[in-house]
């Protein structure tokens, strides 16, 4: 009787740990499932710290904002292990990011007097004018080539004149191709005028014809990259896009990583990726019955990323275009003072690489 009483005390402590352990797991569960739920403007944050965008960026980021979160102790523990630091969790907390104390000034000598020496004339030093980046000097610059027209919720865009003459013309296509620089993919245009329209501003649509909508933000190309089986393609990033300097792109109020920005598959250029070094890529253009297909089966490559302020396209990455290609075309430095980009001399081309000397076949 004792060693049959004993069997079933054993048998039901067994169950009752196993009941624990089954409850405990699904208790884990349901606060991890909890943990992950991060309010939108929180999960930006942890973008901007995953992307390695600094504190004080981030901080002042929430500091505009003005939002404040309730957060639990388990976000707050995912905050930390996604690499959020505590100055920048206490400000999403808060809603304000707290003053970084600095040291007490030294004391101030007393004021010495000094015989004030008799005054020299001034001598006037030329300067060189630098032209600034400005809806006037876009104007000036792109009158010769086109012309400039009031499009609905755009203002005022300016449109090539080549595109009268080819419908068919679309920017990042024509006249041009790509190259790698130190700042990412980079469009390097055959046209006088593509140091600006190519490298400031966005592209849109209108009257079933492309205008170019002006900004004052500089980058290698201002393009959405996707990617699919054998083949590669990019689009012109439209008006609706802006850019925060020193944070990244912003679509819809968040930040814009590998988002798609709502482009079509009418808007963009897909070839292969054999034909991607091309300076021609007329008779490489995907076909329209061909588009969909690929389309659908592609996914977004933007690899968009802040480096020392400097905004870089990564794109489809430089080694795994060259793997897939067995290409290679590398240019020099892309110079990044917008004031020597596309001003004064259209044939000072940023990153621009010789055909003959700068390809690597």
């Amino acid at each position: 009787m004792k060693t049959y009483i004993q069997m079933i005390t054993r048998k039901s402590v067994s169950t009752l740990a196993t009941g624990l352990a089954a409850a405990m797991l699904l208790g884990a569960g349901a606060n991890a499932g909890h943990a992950q739920a991060l309010p939108p403007g929180v999960q930006d944050v942890v973008k901007l710290a995953q992307a390695g965008i600094s504190d004080d960026v981030i901080l002042s980021q929430i500091k505009t904002t003005g939002a404040s979160y309730n957060l639990t102790a388990d976000q707050i523990i995912l905050l930390k292990n996604q690499g959020v630091s505590q100055p920048v969790i206490k400000a999403l907390l808060s809603g304000s990011a707290a003053p970084i104390p600095t040291a007490a000034p030294a004391p101030v000598a007393p004021p010495v007097t000094v015989p004030t020496p008799a005054p020299v004339p001034a001598v006037a030093v030329p300067t060189a004018a630098v032209p600034a980046v400005s809806l006037d000097s876009f104007q000036t610059q792109l009158a010769p080539y086109g012309a400039w027209i009031q499009v609905p919720g755009s203002g005022l865009c300016w449109q090539p004149a080549v595109v009268v003459t080819d419908p068919s013309w679309r920017p990042y296509f024509n006249q041009g191709h790509w190259i790698y620089t130190d700042t990412g993919w980079s469009w390097q245009s055959d046209y006088q005028w593509g140091n600006i329209v190519f490298h400031y501003g966005r592209w849109s649509r209108f009257n079933a014809q492309w205008v170019w909508v002006p900004g004052y933000d500089w980058a290698p190309a201002w393009v959405c990259w996707r990617e699919a089986d054998g083949y590669c393609g990019w689009a012109p990033l439209p008006p609706s896009v802006t850019y925060k300097a020193g944070i990244g792109l912003f679509f819809n109020g968040h930040l814009a990583l590998d988002v798609d920005f709502g482009l079509d598959m009418d808007v963009f250029t897909f070839v292969a990726y054999d034909h991607f070094w091309d300076y021609d890529l007329h008779p490489f253009l995907l076909p329209r019955e061909r588009l969909e297909v690929v389309f659908r089966g592609s996914r977004v490559a933007n690899g968009y990323r802040v480096d020392h302020g400097r905004f870089v396209i990564e794109g489809l990455g430089h080694d795994h275009v060259v793997a897939l290609t067995h290409h290679d075309a590398r240019a020099g430095r892309d110079i990044h003072d917008s004031r020597l980009q596309g001003h004064g001399n259209f044939d000072d081309r940023s990153g621009h690489d010789d055909r003959r000397d700068q390809h690597s076949w």
